[in-house]
């Protein structure tokens, strides 16, 4: 089975870049590496309540059934 690189797109001209690549090919523009940060650490405390809300509301609702 061959090996298939990782890509990412370039955020100025949308091309698309191997993942270890610094700057673009394309337009030359430097990238950013990529942060893989969790999801639920960037939540301010108005999504954590409206999720917290939303799985109360919801178990209710399987309760109710």
């Amino acid at each position: 089975m061959p090996r298939t690189e990782q890509t990412k797109i370039c955020p100025a001209c949308g091309a698309t870049v191997p993942e270890a690549a610094t700057q673009c090919p394309a337009c030359g523009e430097p990238l950013a590496p990529v942060e893989k940060r969790a999801w639920y650490k960037t939540l301010t405390p108005t999504e954590i309540f409206l999720l917290i809300l939303g799985s109360i509301m919801l178990m209710i609702g399987l309760v109710a059934v």
